[in-house]
């Protein structure tokens, strides 16, 4: 059956890659912008799965030997985003427009320069991959190192990947508030593959663990723009405007609801927090929630023409991952 899922992911994923491809051709503005988005909103699960396996490395506990068959996969998948971010440095110039920001010069220059920007996103990607391929988490001491160069790694990395899109925005939090949302796709995703049985104590520990990181996700994000909008700060409300007018505040709302309000409201029944096949429903929930969270922040600065290939995008960067390698599920041997 593994064998049989892979055949038929490499072939959707070339599918998909020629469709892509093929929208390019039409429009290859819209299609290099739609791969930023697909791009970012890929890499939240595995970057998200590195950070909780390097919180238990440090704190211990059952939940972490639950998830880890899960989560060290996914992690282990980080290097693949080297070859998604590819495209992103060749038609940089079509998805970044940094000179129309109004920023200062030594900023542009020296900050915002393409060589600087790539470079950042390398280095992050490959500590990344160091720490996720040598199993940082599996000693405390370099699991703590590893946790302090992943803040550190955060404070500047999804700040470059989504605020600096025209109109840009600068916020000092937002690094972290988008760590925690990793945290959060990524306990999603551990939910979305527990398999029937588990047991109920392991469910109510994962049920916690997404009530938590939810309340941080919306706490940072949340909160964020209400301080923001209603505070009324020229140099980051404008972001927010754009984000706001022409329906785009509609696929905000629908983030929130899909992926926040019913999970959370869902979680509260014990039923759900017991049982696998509800859990694995709230794990889908919250993924489609993030999903359209990301193409919020990313979509509204390109236009609606970039919605078709951003679906094409993203679903061929899941199938090519889903062909790649295999994710088991959380009733798997135990996975260091």
């Amino acid at each position: 059956m593994s064998r049989r899922r892979v055949i038929i992911s490499s072939i959707a994923a070339v599918a998909l890659a020629i469709l892509f491809v093929l929208s390019a051709f039409a429009d290859v503005t819209a299609a290099a912008r739609a791969w930023l988005c697909a791009f970012v909103l890929v890499s939240m699960v595995p970057i998200g799965s590195l950070a909780l396996l390097l919180v238990h490395g440090i704190t211990g506990g059952r939940w972490g030997r639950d998830l880890a068959p899960v989560l060290a996969p996914a992690a282990r998948g980080i290097p693949l985003l080297f070859m998604a971010f590819l495209p992103i440095i060749v038609l940089r110039p079509l998805i970044y427009n940094w000179h129309a920001l109004a920023l200062p010069h030594d900023v542009l220059d020296f900050y915002l320069n393409p060589l600087f920007f790539d470079a950042r996103t390398l280095s992050a990607l490959a500590i990344w991959s160091v720490l996720a391929w040598t199993a940082a988490w599996r000693n405390q001491f370099f699991a703590a190192l590893g946790l302090i160069a992943h803040l550190i790694v955060m404070t500047f990395i999804p700040a470059d990947w989504l605020l600096t899109i025209q109109p840009g925005s600068t916020n000092a939090g937002f690094g972290l508030g988008f760590g925690i949302e990793q945290i959060f796709a990524a306990l999603a995703f551990a939910a979305l593959l527990a398999p029937s049985g588990r047991e109920p104590r392991a469910n109510r520990d994962l049920a916690g663990l997404l009530v938590t990181a939810l309340l941080g996700t919306v706490y940072f994000l949340y909160m964020q723009f209400i301080i923001t909008w209603y505070g009324n700060i020229p140099a980051k409300v404008h972001w927010y405007v754009l984000r706001a007018g022409d329906g785009w505040a509609l696929m905000a709302l629908a983030a929130f609801l899909i992926g926040g309000a019913l999970p959370f409201l869902s979680i509260l029944n014990p039923y759900v927090r017991r049982n696998s096949d509800a859990l694995r429903v709230v794990g889908a929930f919250v993924l489609a929630g993030v999903a359209l969270h990301i193409a919020w922040m990313t979509i509204p600065a390109f236009g609606s023409a970039a919605i078709a290939p951003e679906v094409l995008a993203l679903t061929f960067l899941l199938a090519a991952a889903a062909a790649a390698w295999r994710i088991p599920t959380v009733g798997d041997a135990h996975v260091r």
